[in-house]
């Protein structure tokens, strides 16, 4: 059943060219663009998916907008993981119903709303931040998303702990599930990890530059070879294509590099 749309609810309006706008829907308010004026009150009450006209008769469809969609529009405080590394992050990571998830850092909070989603009602995310404007960003569009979209799985998705903390001075929980670094010195964070992750668990770093990488997994050879196994090392780049008329032809512009991902197992494995 199609729920209509309701004061208070985040929506997304799309305009003939493809431009997407989101905003808040609230009675007797208007929001004004190049091509008119829109009423909310002409959105509120309709589906998800319906043709609404601006003062100027322009046509648009309202919808209610994905997480994609409304990562590429939130407010950020630093650079966001891209949409297409995420959801290689949850398949590589293995990121399960129930599972006990320790992130750092939170940065804006993109990855952290897609890892609620995965672990569900009975899972945790925690998350360790040590700069406090990362962490009121990130909790402002966390509770945006879970808050003001219908569609955005709020009664299914798992408790979120942040933490005002330095990864890199100690991890206190035991028995995590998967550790996710987004740090520019992952190295520094392995000790800790070691200790906090379980047996099989799986550790999985993002960074954006080769040097990272390596540096990280020399630490890994040299260091812990005891404890952890490095299973993949991968890039990912996205392109999209288009279509018009009898014309068909990748797009010019993409998504190319943007990190690497490391994927690495714990476990008692010998020298």
């Amino acid at each position: 059943m199609i729920k209509p749309l309701t004061e208070g609810e985040l929506v997304q309006v799309i305009d003939t060219r493809g431009k997407r706008y989101q905003l808040v829907l609230k009675a007797r308010s208007s929001f004004s663009f190049s091509r008119g004026t829109i009423l909310h009150d002409d959105l509120i009450g309709v589906e998800e998916g319906s043709v609404i006209r601006s003062s100027s008769g322009e046509r648009l469809v309202v919808l209610r907008p994905t997480l994609a969609e409304y990562i590429a529009k939130m407010r950020k405080g630093s650079q966001i993981i891209y949409p297409k590394d995420i959801a290689a992050i949850l398949m590589l990571a293995d990121i399960f119903p129930g599972a006990t998830v320790l992130e750092a850092g939170i940065g804006s909070g993109a990855l952290t709303m897609a890892l609620l989603r995965a672990v569900g009602r009975a899972g945790r995310v925690i998350s360790y931040e040590r700069r406090t404007d990362f962490l009121e960003i990130a909790r402002s569009n966390i509770e945006l998303f879970f808050g003001r979209v219908k569609s955005a799985g709020s009664e299914g998705s798992g408790e979120l702990i942040v933490k005002e903390q330095d990864v890199y001075g100690g991890i206190e929980e035991k028995e995590l599930d998967r550790v996710l670094l987004d740090l520019p010195e992952p190295w520094r964070a392995l000790k800790h990890v070691e200790a906090s992750l379980r047996n099989g668990g799986i550790l999985l770093c993002y960074n954006p530059t080769v040097l990272q990488i390596y540096k990280l997994s020399r630490h890994l050879e040299l260091k812990y070879d005891r404890s952890f196994r490095v299973m993949g090392i991968y890039e990912l780049s996205m392109r999209g294509w288009e279509i018009k008329g009898r014309s068909m032809r990748p797009e010019q512009r993409m998504i190319a590099h943007t990190g690497f991902i490391i994927v690495v197992r714990k476990g008692s494995f010998t020298a």
